[in-house]
């Protein structure tokens, strides 16, 4: 049984943390260590969200997967909107339904929280990706050119 559960600052984050740094990742995944002190923080925030996906099987819990996302407040018309930020899914766990779970219970909570979209980018040649968020039934795909400014010296 797959599950998806919002972790909170009152969830173990000790154990989650642990679980996430003995993960598979590759370079897909572009995950760097996690610590307690850093998702906690991420967590106070109150508009921030991350879910985590495990599998269940036979009393044992397995990661599978985690994402990050944020509530916005568009500066017109008092629209709000989810952000996702990333959905990383374990390298030894791929295709096993775990991406679109977590989008799922995304979209579920932009939903229930009345936000009028949920936005997200992907890399044009991540192919799992975007065949993952096309399967999901999009209003838009927009051919976007992202850019990145680095800000530490």
């Amino acid at each position: 049984m797959i599950t998806v559960s919002v972790v909170t600052t009152a969830s173990d984050l000790e154990q989650l943390v642990g679980e996430i740094n003995q993960a598979s990742w590759d370079d897909t995944n572009e995950m760097d260590p996690y610590d307690v002190a850093a998702l906690s923080a991420y967590l106070a925030r109150q508009d921030n969200l991350f879910v985590v996906c495990h599998e269940i099987r036979h009393n044992a819990r397995t990661l599978l997967g985690i994402a990050s996302a944020r509530f916005q407040l568009k500066p017109y018309a008092n629209e709000r909107w989810l952000y996702v930020d990333e959905v990383d899914v374990c390298a030894d766990q791929r295709r096993k339904g775990a991406g679109k779970a977590m989008m799922q219970k995304l979209i579920d909570m932009a939903r229930a929280d009345g936000c009028e979209e949920v936005w997200l980018g992907a890399d044009k040649d991540n192919q799992a990706a975007n065949a993952l968020y096309r399967s999901l039934d999009p209003d838009d795909v927009s051919h976007v050119m992202g850019y990145t400014y680095e800000t530490a010296a």
